[in-house]
């Protein structure tokens, strides 16, 4: 009878413990995001593998008093086998139960926790080796482009912040540069280019970060180790403008003076402004515009670049309205400047050059029009 009882128990233990095997399956349906299940090359479910081999260890021994107790019913195992079965079985139970509640638990704000997870490992590795595991920051960098603007994409910024931290502190001012380029990078991306689109308060949480990293490559800057002008302002230069393009695009324009104040700590990022001065006037955020059409003859005076950018913004601005025409002859008249045919022919050609056909075209009918005194024509109309 005991022997009858006994190997009932082996029969609903094995029952569980196969249902048990689905559980990492089960587990990963609802706490991996499903493109992240596919392309990861990590492995996150190290507790419930853990969690499986310890019910298996507990089969393991329910099986082998059975075993005892059918084939040796001889030895004593220090108490009724019925019983030790009982207590085994027991244990299986309230364990498979616990570890379903916990994993069903986790399950909640799983995005949140997985973001933690990453980061978890990424600082570790840090620590380890100095790097950023590629591995492991593709998947943040997923998390970023795939979660929803607001407290999802707040998260992922939050955890970049802190690897970003834990970079620059290590290296004490001298970077890894692809590693911190890398980060940059993923900031942007995960305001820019998500599938949802990020709210304007993530566009200015990454931003206030680009300035701290700025500040802190500007105190790291010596004769010996130009930091600040290196890739990583670039990068950020980069990053900038398209977090600035799309933000105009989205209509954001009360955070457009932080974008101003990030692009005018940048060295040489006067086409920088003038690619956001021409973009607000295409968009009618003649605000914009002017505060950067003020900016901007200075920082070409500072790029060596002979006032190209200016007289391109100028150019627009002429052909963008009649008062929008009154703004630009304002400026150059406060500025005291009376473009000359060299200065009006070094911006057409720098503007060809970059490609902005454009405003190459622009120049010439502005240096036309403002020497004859007419009213040029409206060329954005056509």
């Amino acid at each position: 009878m005991e022997n009858d009882y006994i190997n009932l128990i082996v029969e609903i233990s094995v029952t569980v413990f196969v249902f048990l095997l689905g559980l990492p399956i089960l587990v990963n349906q609802i706490f991996m995001p499903d493109d992240l299940r596919r392309m990861s090359k990590k492995n996150y479910n190290e507790n419930i593998i853990a969690q499986i081999c310890f019910l298996a260890v507990i089969l393991v021994a329910i099986v082998a008093v059975a075993y005892v107790s059918n084939i040796h019913e001889g030895i004593y195992l220090g108490a009724k086998n019925s019983d030790i079965v009982t207590v085994l079985f027991g244990l299986l139970l309230f364990s498979t139960l616990g570890f379903l509640f916990f994993n069903m638990f986790k399950s909640q704000g799983y995005r949140a926790k997985i973001v933690q997870m990453i980061k978890a490992k990424i600082l570790r590795g840090i620590k380890k080796t100095e790097q950023l595991d590629p591995a492991f920051f593709e998947d943040l960098q997923y998390m970023g482009i795939y979660s929803k603007g607001g407290a999802e994409t707040r998260n992922v910024i939050e955890a970049l912040e802190e690897i970003l931290t834990c970079v620059m502190e290590l290296r004490n001012g001298y970077f890894d540069s692809d590693g911190l380029i890398s980060i940059i990078d993923t900031l942007c991306n995960a305001v820019t280019n998500s599938v949802e689109p990020g709210s304007k308060n993530n566009m200015i949480e990454v931003l206030t970060i680009y300035k701290g990293i700025l500040m802190k490559l500007s105190d790291y800057n010596t004769p010996e180790n130009e930091v600040f002008y290196g890739n990583e302002t670039r990068k950020i230069k980069d990053c900038t403008t398209k977090i600035a393009l799309a933000a105009l695009k989205r209509d954001y324009a009360d955070m457009m003076p932080l974008v101003l104040n990030v692009i005018t700590l940048i060295p040489r990022s006067s086409d920088k402004l003038f690619d956001i001065g021409r973009l607000a006037l295409g968009q009618g955020q003649y605000q914009i515009a002017t505060n950067v059409l003020a900016e901007i003859m200075d920082r070409d005076n500072i790029d060596y670049l002979t006032m190209n950018n200016y007289l391109g913004l100028v150019a627009h601005f002429f052909v963008s309205g009649e008062s929008a025409r009154q703004y630009a002859k304002r400026s150059l008249q406060t500025n005291r400047i009376e473009p000359t045919p060299e200065q009006t022919r070094s911006a057409k050609e720098y503007h060809y050059i970059m490609s902005n056909f454009k405003t190459a075209d622009y120049l010439d009918h502005f240096y036309e029009d403002l020497q004859k005194g007419l009213d040029p024509k409206l060329l954005s109309e056509s």
